[in-house]
């Protein structure tokens, strides 16, 4: 028997690296995709340790193109598919809202029409947000509103996997992500940006961390386990969408003091909105307010309930935030050292 084959579409950022390595690690062949010009994004693949991997397949593709989509379902005829493209932030969406709904929602759209036509039996998995909800607390009970270029994009496919579930009988499934952080998170992303700042601090410079908001409170979590819950839901028979979270609101200052704490770093804050500081034992400031950071919407609060997942995927978050802060910290200790 021939292994089976999934298709991971967004293959070189965070989620996707993770979920190729899980699927090759269990024996699966790996047809990926990435968007042009994305090479310097192989560095996940290469840091563990599957760029060369002779099951991973990786293709560039547009996947807003209806044909080459088409062409890819038909050809391939994969037994799942994890639609994890995007553009990859809220603040890059901002600047390229249409490419946003491209990726994320055309995209989606496409390969569940694909799938409906050349693979019925296949199961899709799509990378959902919690910037749906304009709620400070979510479940799957809760309606979208979405008030930013990428919560739309993301809405168009969270609701094209709903309506080809239920007029199609598509098996297809949401996996609503609250933030979830890594070592492979890009360096633009604020969890990244804090750890690298801070190992650097650790080891000898003055800089100072420019941010935006530090009052905004986010539900962090460890992407890994995020990963392993959607594949959990393809494995399912039967399709559901499903709020991935910690349940715990961490705000940004909270995140910063923690990091800057397992670098050996105690910070001292003071001042507020844009003139809050914060300055080490010594006195020399090392977190700024940075103004341009500030984002036209921003929510004060997000924290998703995972009571189903906990239920119905065994889904349970294996580091808390001192965990995830120390092992961001300890991968950017060791790229320094390299």
């Amino acid at each position: 028997m021939s292994a089976p084959l999934a298709i991971v579409t967004g293959a070189t950022g965070q989620d996707g690296a993770y979920l190729c390595r899980a699927l090759l690690d269990d024996g699966w062949r790996v047809c990926g995709t990435r968007r042009a010009g994305g090479d310097e994004a192989l560095w996940r693949l290469r840091e563990l340790g599957i760029a060369a991997h002779p099951w991973l397949d990786l293709r560039t593709l547009d996947l807003a193109d209806e044909n080459a989509c088409d062409d890819l379902v038909a050809t391939l005829k994969p037994a799942q598919v994890f639609h994890l493209a995007a553009v990859s932030s809220v603040a890059a969406a901002f600047e390229a809202p249409l490419a946003a709904l491209a990726a994320s929602g055309t995209a989606c759209a496409n390969l569940l029409d694909a799938m409906r036509r050349h693979a019925p039996d296949a199961r899709l998995v799509y990378a959902s947000s919690a910037e749906l909800f304009d709620a400070p607390h979510v479940d799957e009970s809760v309606q979208p509103r979405a008030r930013s270029p990428y919560a739309f994009a993301k809405l168009v496919g969270h609701a094209a996997v709903q309506a080809y579930r239920a007029s199609y009988g598509v098996h297809a499934s949401a996996a609503i992500l609250f933030n979830h952080e890594s070592p492979l998170r890009g360096a633009g992303f604020v969890t990244r940006k804090i750890a690298a700042t801070a190992a650097r601090v650790a080891r000898g410079s003055d800089e100072a961390l420019a941010l935006g908001n530090l009052s905004a409170q986010r539900d962090f979590g460890y992407a890994p386990d995020y990963v392993a819950a959607m594949r959990a839901m393809a494995a399912r028979d039967a399709p559901s969408d499903y709020v991935l979270a910690t349940g715990v609101a961490t705000s940004v200052r909270v995140f910063v003091t923690t990091v800057y704490a397992a670098a050996g770093i105690a910070l001292r804050w003071s001042g507020a909105g844009i003139d809050e500081r914060a300055h080490d034992a010594q006195g020399v400031l090392r977190v700024r307010v940075d103004p341009g950071l500030l984002r036209p919407l921003d929510a004060a609060v997000q924290r998703g309930d995972a009571a189903k997942a906990r239920r119905e995927l065994g889904f349970a978050p294996s580091l808390d935030i001192a965990g995830l802060a120390r092992t961001m910290l300890d991968a950017e200790l060791r790229r320094l050292a390299r």
